[in-house]
């Protein structure tokens, strides 16, 4: 008798691959693996809405901006809007800071208490004009160093022959000169001197002193208008009516203290050492278009447009408020586009040079809400990120320059919420990938072994 033979269905068996079961493991281990990183991810969904703020909702707009040319003793924060509110030299929420070319510090924070508390300079009558006056020839570069070494004080009126302030000063000023020389004639007394300077024929000078508004009232004492108080370094500029009386009698304060070059009077305030200035601070506006400006005003002091350069560097302009560090990373969890270096500021560190006399910067800033809602937590655990696009151009203009921010906020809103994560799901589709690969496995098994079966026979019936 010949020895039984194997079945195929055995030999089949019997030559097997190891590696076909480990590949229906790997398989099933991988798809496993799949399953469960995608279970583990993140789901957010995301709609356009219209926004939902409330009617006398405001938002915060921060900035912090410096400008080398810009001096704080004038430089002014006003906002505007579609609605026709305006808002002049904001000082509450905004903080002034002389800088150098350099955009370093060069003093302590610029106070404005004068500027807010005290009343507008009184003037004397237009018509009023004092007879018989020695009108004094304004100082020139020649004899400007001079005039000041020769008197332990010299009172110095920058001003300009344009300027409407300086016109309504002129009268008093003469005569207040006048008078201050004759109580204190310079041949037996000598401690003080009244002098003006004209900024339109020595601009060069001016601009030395930092003068960019007219008139400018500067104390100098032993030839320079420095004064320590509190252990700074300041100097002085007369910001007190601009009558013939009170002139004379600030003179008349002057020479008391001729010789004592470290006391500080009234109506004195002081003037900056440098052109710079950074302004840092925030508003609060309504949520319609708007603009904030940046410039130079004073109301009673005159400025020359040519000489006004807004060269500034944005440090910071943004809207809203900042998250906290733990809606910062629910925020770059959840954001459908992830969070670039900018998301929140895209004009930071940039900078914005004048090359020509009366250029005008303006930014535009597209601003569009976003709203994103964690899983847990409810709507206090929800943030507002207000992100925009900028668009910046120079041009020359006819008014005074400025650096303008106009801003447009978008109707619509886009609102991101976090999905939830369902176990049920999970479990009922690794059930599925578990039953499709032994499928799939059977299968493909099956058809392996029909395969060898027939090739089996084949080799077979070639013997026989």
């Amino acid at each position: 008798t010949h020895p039984r033979q194997p079945s195929l269905k055995a030999l089949w068996s019997h030559n097997r691959p190891d590696t076909t079961v480990d590949s229906i493991i790997f398989t099933w281990w991988s798809l496993l693996l799949q399953e469960l990183t995608a279970f583990l991810r993140t789901q957010t969904s995301s709609e356009l809405v219209i926004d939902m703020s409330l009617q006398e909702e405001l938002l915060k707009v921060t900035f912090n901006v410096s400008f080398p040319a810009l001096s704080c003793e004038f430089a002014s924060v006003d906002v505007s809007d579609a609605l026709g509110k305006k808002r002049m030299n904001l000082t509450k929420t905004v903080q002034k800071t002389p800088i150098d070319v350099n955009l370093d510090l060069a003093g302590p924070v610029y106070q404005e208490e004068a500027h807010t508390t005290k009343s507008s300079p009184k003037y004397d009558e237009e018509h009023l004009w004092w007879e018989h006056l020695d009108l004094t020839q304004p100082l020139s570069r020649a004899n400007f160093m001079f005039t000041l070494t020769q008197y332990p004080i010299v009172v110095v009126n920058f001003y300009a022959p344009w300027c409407h302030w300086c016109q309504r000063l002129e009268p008093a000023w003469e005569a207040a000169t006048a008078a201050i020389h004759g109580k204190y004639p310079e041949g037996t007394d000598g401690r003080i001197r009244y002098a003006k300077v004209d900024c339109v024929a020595e601009a060069e000078l001016c601009k030395e002193h930092f003068i960019t508004g007219f008139p400018s009232l500067r104390v100098f004492r032993r030839a320079h208008d420095d004064i320590y108080v509190e252990g700074r370094h300041e100097h002085e500029a007369y910001t007190g009516d601009r009558t013939k009386e009170a002139l004379e009698k600030f003179g008349d304060t002057l020479v008391l203290s001729a010789g004592q070059p470290h006391i500080k009077h009234d109506n004195l305030t002081a003037a900056p050492r440098v052109a710079g200035c950074n302004i840092a601070g925030f508003v609060l506006v309504k949520k319609v278009p708007g603009t904030l400006h940046f410039t130079a005003r004073d109301e009673h002091h005159s400025f020359d447009h040519n000489w006004m350069n807004m060269t500034h560097v944005v440090h910071a302009f943004h809207f809203g408020t900042l998250p906290s560090l733990h809606k910062y990373y629910m925020l770059k969890r959840l954001h459908p586009m992830g969070l670039t270096k900018d998301w929140l500021d895209k004009l930071q560190e940039q900078r914005f040079y004048s090359l020509n006399p009366q250029h005008t910067h303006e930014h535009y800033l597209q601003v569009v809400r976003t709203t994103v809602q964690p899983l847990h937590g409810g709507r206090a655990n929800s943030y507002d990120a207000y992100e925009y696009v900028a668009h910046s151009h120079t041009y020359i203009s006819d008014q005074q320059p400025t650096a303008k921010f106009s801003y447009g906020l978008s109707p619509l809103q886009v609102v991101v919420k976090e999905l939830p994560k369902h176990w049920y799901k999970f479990l009922t589709t690794t059930c599925a990938v578990i039953g499709g690969v032994f499928t799939v496995a059977g299968i493909l098994d099956s058809m392996l072994y029909s395969t060898l079966s027939m090739a089996r026979k084949v080799e077979l019936g070639k013997q026989g």
